[in-house]
């Protein structure tokens, strides 16, 4: 068997784990109209099946199912999100190793306020199902940090650090 093929069944075993993983958390933080599926067989021009990889999003609300590569971009962003956490909590729960702590940057650009909204209860869902203690993100937008449990503001340390050096000097 050569390593595309020991890959694919990887996948294939993670495959039902990790969806069910993203439609949780899809579920949970943004409600009925996105669910995914992981495929490894995908059909070929001439109507075979071939060993491949596709992440494909059913909308509930128009009952299309497409290409994760095909959705728009605050679309993709969302689920994007929900699988890589999946990915986070998948791999917490089954190689016995534990982290503490997730890391985020500036992953909710391409969201409209409402979805940013649920983006950071999304963050909130992983970190209670994963049994983190923390997630440092990096975000742009104010109502965001304003929802953070602490923030570290980089530009209020340089601010703060200039004043103390005219202080000083």
């Amino acid at each position: 068997m050569s390593n595309d093929g020991l890959i694919a069944l990887a996948i294939d075993d993670a495959g039902p784990a990790l969806s069910g993983l993203a439609n949780e958390l899809l579920l949970a933080c943004y409600g009925p109209r996105f669910t995914v599926s992981i495929h490894t067989l995908l059909e070929s021009g001439k109507g075979e099946q071939k060993e491949g990889f596709d992440i494909v999003v059913h909308d509930g609300s128009t009952g299309d199912a497409k290409s994760m590569g095909l959705m728009s971009g605050g679309e993709r962003t969302w689920v994007e999100a929900c699988l890589t956490r999946a990915i986070a909590l998948y791999l917490a729960t089954h190689t016995g190793r534990r982290y503490s702590t997730l890391f985020c940057d500036e992953a909710d650009g391409a969201l409209d306020p409402d979805r940013k909204r649920m983006f950071m209860a999304m963050k909130r869902e992983v970190l209670r199902l994963g049994g983190y203690e923390r997630e440092y993100f990096v975000s742009q937008t104010p109502e965001l940090t304003a929802m953070a449990d602490v923030v570290i503001d980089l530009d209020a340390m340089k601010a703060q650090a200039a004043e103390e050096v005219l202080v000083a000097g």
